[in-house]
């Protein structure tokens, strides 16, 4: 009896080994595919189903044969991400787009992997039904917290990439939409300029076409100066003259460092009250124009405002 126990133990190991050695070896084999995709169409929502089986043709082992076709027979599931720009509108077919299998037979590679060499694929096209969605197209603004070195300063406004986005949800939900910001774009002592990529802040209930966008914040040195100028009228009517009070202005303005002169004085800047701003300002009192050639950032006025009084020609 202990004999025949061991004779089947045996036995047992040894076709557990044959088990183990044969599902290890590569079988040729056709794979049934149900194929779920994830896309970036406008106007509609981004997950859509094949309508048709997708057959690969390949080699596999026998452990992921197995597993992949089962024992009912159903499809293998597979899910991919595919660019909007592979999709075709299907004729006659509303909300229906049809996928080249050839467009995507390196990505549905990446995705079996090691597992399955695809030699041939039987199925060339695949049609996909995508459900329509509302949307709105949205501004993106950058949400910044910097803080700068001594003497340097952002110039201009941030640039974004994409600078605008679209929101898909519901109609009521889109409504209260006006923009998108991003995560905070956070520095501390900046004396460069910054570039990167930041994250876009989500909204609950809505999807975001894109999670991220690119920004480029220009950050320049420049040096302070602060002069007193003359504030004169321009296009006044004739038969007419315009009194300005004050009749000269303290202007402090930022401009660009230049290490080998260039340094800005008064006779390269003017304050102009124009007739027309005067007219269309409904007030008395109006913030004079700087009016300048040389490249000047910011600028601030002491007053910001001047007095005009209109005067009839003598």
């Amino acid at each position: 009896m202990k004999d025949f126990r061991l004779l089947l133990a045996s036995l047992l190991i040894a076709c557990f080994v044959w088990v183990m050695h044969t599902f290890t070896l590569e079988y040729s084999a056709s794979i049934p595919c149900t194929l779920r995709v994830t896309s970036n169409i406008r106007g509609y929502a981004p997950q859509a189903v094949a309508e048709e089986t997708l057959l690969l043709r390949g080699k596999g082992t026998g452990f992921y044969l197995l597993k992949a076709r089962g024992t009912g027979r159903r499809p293998m599931d597979l899910e991919l991400s595919v660019d909007a720009r592979h999709f075709h509108p299907s004729e006659g077919e509303e909300d229906t787009f049809i996928l080249p299998v050839s467009e995507i037979r390196e990505k549905l590679s990446e995705q079996l992997g090691e597992r399955f060499h695809i030699d041939f694929i039987e199925t060339e096209e695949l049609t996909f039904p995508f459900t329509p969605q509302s949307y709105v197209k949205v501004p993106v603004e950058a949400s910044l917290d910097l803080t700068f070195r001594p003497q340097y300063m952002q110039v201009g406004q941030v640039r974004l990439k994409p600078d605008s986005v679209l929101v898909y949800g519901p109609v009521k939900d889109l409504q209260r939409v006006t923009e998108i910001r991003t995560r905070s774009i956070t520095q501390t002592l900046v004396d460069k300029g910054l570039q990167g990529y930041v994250a876009l802040e989500s909204v609950p209930g809505l999807r975001v076409e894109t999670e991220q966008v690119w920004y480029d914040v220009e950050v320049e040195r420049y040096v302070e100066n602060t002069l007193m100028l003359p504030v004169t009228a321009a296009n006044v009517p004739a038969g007419h003259s315009l009194m300005l009070l004050p009749s000269q202005v303290e202007v402090t303005f930022r401009a660009p460092f230049r290490p080998r002169g260039g340094r800005i004085v008064a006779e390269d800047l003017s304050l102009v009250v124009d007739y027309n701003d005067f007219t269309g300002a409904g007030s008395t009192h109006v913030i004079p124009r700087l009016v300048t050639t040389r490249d000047v950032y910011t600028w601030r006025l002491r007053p910001d405002l001047v007095e005009c009084i209109l005067v009839d020609a003598q």
